[in-house]
């Protein structure tokens, strides 16, 4: 704990015990009213940690010296250094990345030939020195080794270990906080974040810092930012005070025109407003006020417009409106085999497109126009629409194929070839069109990709980049959907599960999972978990309540919201 937290804590017990004296002549009537404190934000907990203990054998050195590196967050790791000996002490770099370890079963230590000691113990996840996080996959053990010798006081020090820190599951939550950095789609018309885990101390410069560093390489691709080249802080830390974060940047900034200084502006504003304590930003470029002459772009990161849940159900399409099957006009599907409706984001006469059989992308019929091809393949993939109409689909049977087609007839193949030999179950296009979530298959194995859409000049889609995994306690899964900016819902199975359920997977984070749903098959989502819909093969249709799922429709089949 830090000396200031300490006198803080101190303050706090000298008044409670002042207020627990005065309780013999608190008032005993007159009108009870409420209160509504505002209490300061979240700082996790402050770690203390001694240095080494006279006569430790080396087993001893290193849990202090993994006690000492938890706490080094707060002392800038001198504590920890003291574990250390020769050129391990300047060359050790704790933040190179941080393993994370289950907080049960406890370590397993054990000495190797040369007076060393080996650390085992079962892995949870890994942060690299940029904040990305990557999660391990099951039965995974992290193991560590620290070479030791004796100074020249007789005392065990370290003096071979890797570089970073190994933090169990508990301390790491504590001490580190969850952010985004914003870049913005090539028509600049949204945002998109880039998950982020920094120190909970001093997470706002870490934040800005990524921001002008630039996006991680598997989103850069699909991704601008208003950044000029060569531009950093000029002092190394946004100061927050008062509610206001301040951030100067080099000269570098000034090269931007008035429309990049205000897309920079939504950046930089976006990516801190996400920090405790933060309301407003104040930008300035070497020490002068940073001029903004256009107004400030408001740009969603989720750009979703809420449309009706459309199911099939009795031999039509229809919309749920106020719990009720309403039939679309001229949405009967005679002589159609129709699967998994897929529905745009306009606001009026939204794209709506379906699968005919297992072979056939095909358009819903409407009031006005019949039912015409779109795309056919062996075993397509439930579609996903995107924010522009384009369609996305995969043939299950032609392994690595996706093709993106609209409802015009205009069909494009879209590059993805590390796809190649593997086996798509499931497709979906962010709200901002610059995402893809890939369930597939590959070598028996299941795997999550997100991978950043590639797109031309014109909008049309290109390719799908070198993905980022996630996800990677899944042993199956079968559909997917985006529910928020940073998180997928994914239907599968993980850890023995008997049957699939529905398991939420953040782009850069811990997966964690909902009750199960008996005979689930299909989901699909608005805005937000709690707007998760699941369908069963039986049809009947689940919403969210509170922790768990009620019914509310029978005989209803496929349920799907925009996208």
């Amino acid at each position: 704990m830090t000396p200031r937290r300490s006198v803080r804590l101190l303050a706090v017990l000298v008044a409670a015990l002042v207020a627990l004296a005065g309780c013999v002549s608190l008032p005993r009537s007159g009108p009870v009213s409420a209160s509504q404190p505002e209490l300061p934000p979240s700082e996790g907990i402050g770690l203390f940690a001694a240095g080494p203990r006279e006569g430790a054998s080396p087993q001893e050195i290193v849990e202090g010296f993994l006690t000492a590196s938890a706490a080094g967050y707060s002392d800038e790791f001198l504590v920890a250094r003291q574990f250390l000996a020769g050129s391990a002490v300047q060359a050790w770099q704790p933040l190179e990345q941080v393993r994370i370890y289950a907080d049960n079963p406890a370590p397993s230590f054990g000495r190797t030939d040369d007076d060393g000691v080996r650390l085992t113990v079962a892995a949870e996840a890994s942060v690299d020195s940029a904040g990305h996080y990557t999660e391990s996959p099951p039965e995974t053990t992290i193991e560590a080794g620290f070479t030791l010798v004796r100074n020249a006081a007789g005392e065990w020090r370290i003096v071979e270990l890797d570089d970073g820190v190994l933090l169990p599951a508990a301390n790491f939550r504590s001490l580190y906080a969850q952010g985004a950095v914003y870049f913005l789609t090539p028509e600049q018309d949204a945002l998109v974040p880039d998950v982020r885990w920094y120190p909970r101390e001093n997470q706002a410069t870490a934040l800005v810092r990524g921001l002008l560093d630039g996006p991680s390489q598997w989103l850069s691709p699909g991704v601008v930012t208003m950044v000029p080249a060569g531009t950093r802080m000029t002092v190394e830390a946004v100061t927050v005070a008062d509610g206001v974060a301040r951030v100067d940047l080099s000269a570098d900034a000034l090269s931007a025109d008035p429309e990049q200084r205000a897309a920079l502006y939504a950046q930089v504003e976006r990516t801190l407003l996400g920090v405790p304590g933060v309301q407003l930003i104040q930008i300035t470029a070497a020490g002068a006020p940073y001029e903004v002459t256009v107004p400030i772009p408001e740009l969603s990161s989720y750009p979703y417009t809420t449309g009706s849940l459309v199911v099939v159900a009795d031999g039509a399409l229809a919309e749920v409106v106020a719990g009720e099957v309403v039939p679309l006009a001229g949405g009967s599907l005679a002589g159609l085999d129709a699967r998994s409706p897929a529905l745009g984001y306009e606001s009026e006469q939204p794209t709506l497109v379906l699968l005919d059989g297992a072979d056939r992308l095909v358009t819903a019929p409407a009031a006005q126009s019949q039912s015409f091809l779109l795309a056919q393949g062996s075993a397509l993939v439930a579609p996903s629409v995107d924010i522009d109409g384009w369609v996305w689909t995969s043939p299950q049977e032609s392994a690595g194929d996706v093709v993106a087609v609209q409802d015009s007839g205009t069909r494009v193949a879209v590059d993805v070839p590390w796809l190649e030999g593997g086996r798509v179950h499931a497709l979906r296009i962010s709200r901002e069109g610059a995402r893809a979530v890939v369930v597939w298959e590959s070598g028996g194995r299941t795997l999550v990709d997100v991978a950043a859409v590639v797109r031309g000049l014109d909008g049309v889609p290109r390719a799908l980049a070198e993905p980022v995994r996630i996800g990677e306690r899944m042993t199956t899964a079968t559909d997917a959907a985006w529910v928020d900016e940073q998180t997928v819902a994914v239907l599968g199975t993980s850890g023995g599960d008997a049957a699939p359920v529905v398991h939420l997977l953040p782009i850069g984070g811990p997966t964690s999972r909902l009750p199960a749903v008996d005979g689930a098959v299909t989901i699909t989502a608005g805005r937000g978990d709690r707007s998760l819909v699941v369908g069963t093969e039986s049809g009947r249709i689940y919403e969210r309540n509170g922790a768990s799922w009620r019914p509310v429709l029978t005989e209803a089949f496929f349920p799907t919201l925009p996208g």
